[in-house]
């Protein structure tokens, strides 16, 4: 009798241990690469990209009129191994060389769902890598002077960005969403996925054809913060700069 009790224990055990292991593996995220805020955008902005208008205010558009939103453009023009005249916010006006030059292409779904591709939306955006350790990046009406670069685990990004991302994604970018990274407390602007179309020159941190997620933030004194989280080809870096004036880069 004891020997049948013993035997019916080891089987709800057994049991028991299936179920959890389970429950386990049912919890975890998928494996494979994307990055910590690959899941966080699928669907964003169904139906049309997001475009961040004057004032802050985000509103949803389509690819052509986004394209027409797109009032910061001057970068392009600029040749790599050219000089150029920056005013930085603490430094002043700066002399600076072209290092290099990457054209990002705007990614957008027309739907939501993993299966769901993601597609150019037709806008472009230009970054030049600039001698002193310097990016100037444009972004929709947006441009960026960053002088700090710091790269960043999947780790890091999950603990420090996805949760402030995944609350703006879920409000389709309408939220006002504060999150706290050394220096500042930032206010997200903008979140979404790119991939890099072209890379000239050298010092870019990524390479032709790597695909990618950002999040763009602003601080007080026109502080700016750009994340980029890479599935592949490209340093998951966090920049910390400056917002310009477009009249703050003479070519």
């Amino acid at each position: 009798m004891s020997g049948c009790l013993i035997a019916l224990a080891l089987l709800f055990y057994f049991i028991g241990f299936i179920v959890w292991v389970s429950q386990r593996n049912q919890g975890k995220p998928a494996s494979g690469g994307g990055g910590p805020l690959h899941s966080l955008l699928q669907g964003l902005g169904q139906g049309a990209p997001a475009t961040q208008q004057n004032g802050g205010t985000l509103q949803s558009s389509s690819p052509s009129e986004a394209s027409m939103n797109q009032t910061v453009t001057k970068l392009n023009a600029i040749r790599t191994g050219s000089r150029i005249k920056v005013r930085h916010p603490v430094q002043g006006e700066l002399t600076a060389y072209v290092l290099g030059k990457v054209t990002f292409t705007e990614l957008w779904q027309r739907g939501q769902g993993a299966q769901v591709p993601w597609v150019p939306t037709g806008n472009t955006f230009t970054g030049l890598w600039l001698e002193g350790n310097l990016l100037a990046l444009e972004w929709q009406n947006r441009l960026y002077l960053l002088d700090e670069r710091i790269a960043l685990s999947d780790g890091e990004i999950q603990r420090d960005f996805a949760p402030h991302a995944r609350k703006f994604a879920q409000s389709n970018q309408t939220a006002e969403v504060l999150f706290a990274y050394p220096p500042a407390m930032w206010r997200m602007v903008d979140i979404g996925k790119f991939s890099i179309s072209k890379v000239e020159g050298e010092g870019v941190n990524a390479r032709q054809g790597a695909v990618g997620r950002f999040i763009h933030a602003s601080g007080e004194g026109k502080r700016a913060l750009v994340l980029e989280d890479y599935e592949g080809g490209g340093q998951d870096t966090v920049w910390i700069g400056y917002i310009l004036d477009e009249n703050d880069i003479e070519g």
